[in-house]
């Protein structure tokens, strides 16, 4: 549809007027924040134009208007006016991070919560997903009171650890043959071999061999290996959605909830792409999130592909101030990454 200049301008006016208010625009309204001087009969004209076009619509509690959801479309493909990030609204972002991170996660997690502290919405980070994923070590490290930490480190640059506590029979010296052998033998593997040779008999004959009773030592390699190879969605801000969800009932907004933490359910929603999408409702493909908007980008991992930063919030949302800030954090991200190749 072909609107004119006019139209376009009070279009956008009722946008942002409804974005920063959440009330029916009326035409008075317009008329004290449009740039042009015209009468009130005549934006009255223009919105029933907008209206038979079904780019805004009419509440009953209200005269006013507000943007349909043809019009935030329309506006976002035709009206909005952003820009990349520059280097300067990189750096800044970058210098936002508190902390240097020893490891990538604990890096997402910073950066999931500062771009949800700055919007006031969720925000969700993946990495790329893969499937090749291999051990680059594993340790042990003593603590008081005959407890250990298994640690595991992973060639995406992970680290996964966990506490455990030997039985007061065992010393922690016994397990150092078992420790010797998982890095002269495991390294350089993937962790998705690895985990079917503990489902065989291979390892665990192998373990055998080295300690009397190595099932308790197998549980735990097994766990740190499981959790090493998991998905994991990095989140931000995750109880910011029932601020603007339409849901009340907790039947109806835990599914949401859980939704939102499960890496599998959330890449079917995200791609990285190299510039920021932005969908809206019924676009996202997912009846949890009809109320919702969903604005993501890709950002690069060398030698692993590319992660996802997503930023999801209401529908009426200050578009153009969120895609340059998603566009900044992505950007921010993709340097960041190269610290860790």
């Amino acid at each position: 549809m072909a609107l004119t200049e006019r139209q376009k301008l009070i279009l956008t006016a009722i946008i942002y007027e409804y974005t920063q208010r959440e009330h029916a625009v009326g035409s008075k309204r317009l008329q004290e924040h449009l740039d042009i001087k015209i009468s009130s009969a005549t934006i009255r004209n223009e919105m029933a134009a907008l209206e038979a076009d079904d780019l805004i619509k009419k509440l009953h509690t209200s005269a006013g208007r507000v943007p349909s959801y043809e019009g935030y479309r329309y506006y976002l493909n035709h009206l909005m006016v952003t820009r990349h990030a520059t280097q300067r609204d990189v750096q800044a972002v970058i210098q936002s991070f508190r902390g240097n991170f020893h490891e990538i996660d604990d890096l997402f997690d910073e950066t999931a919560r500062t771009l949800s502290n700055l919007t006031g919405y969720t925000v969700l980070i993946l990495k790329p997903k893969r499937n090749d994923i291999r051990v680059s070590g594993f340790r042990l490290v003593p603590l008081e009171g005959h407890q250990l930490i298994a640690v595991l480190v992973t060639n995406d640059g992970k680290v996964t650890s966990q506490t455990f506590k030997l039985p007061n029979e065992m010393a922690a010296e016994s397990l150092e043959s078992m420790v010797t052998y998982i890095n002269s033998q495991m390294v350089g593997r993937p962790v998705n071999d690895v985990l079917r040779m503990m489902q065989s008999d291979e390892l665990p004959t192998q373990m055998s061999r080295m300690i009397k009773t190595p099932a308790a030592f197998l549980q735990l390699f097994g766990d740190v290996l499981a959790r090493s190879s998991g998905d994991t969605v990095h989140i931000g801000g995750r109880l910011n959605v029932l601020d603007f969800s339409k849901q009340t009932d907790i039947a109806n907004v835990k599914p949401l909830l859980e939704f939102l933490t499960s890496a599998e359910d959330v890449r079917h929603i995200v791609s990285p792409t190299e510039n920021v999408r932005i969908r809206l409702g019924r676009e996202i493909g997912e009846p949890l999130l009809s109320d919702f908007s969903l604005v993501s980008r890709g950002f690069v991992m060398p030698n692993q592909g590319n992660g996802i930063i997503a930023l999801l919030g209401p529908i009426p949302m200050a578009y153009s101030t969120n895609v340059l800030l998603t566009d900044a954090f992505a950007e921010a991200l993709s340097r960041k990454m190269i610290e860790y190749t």
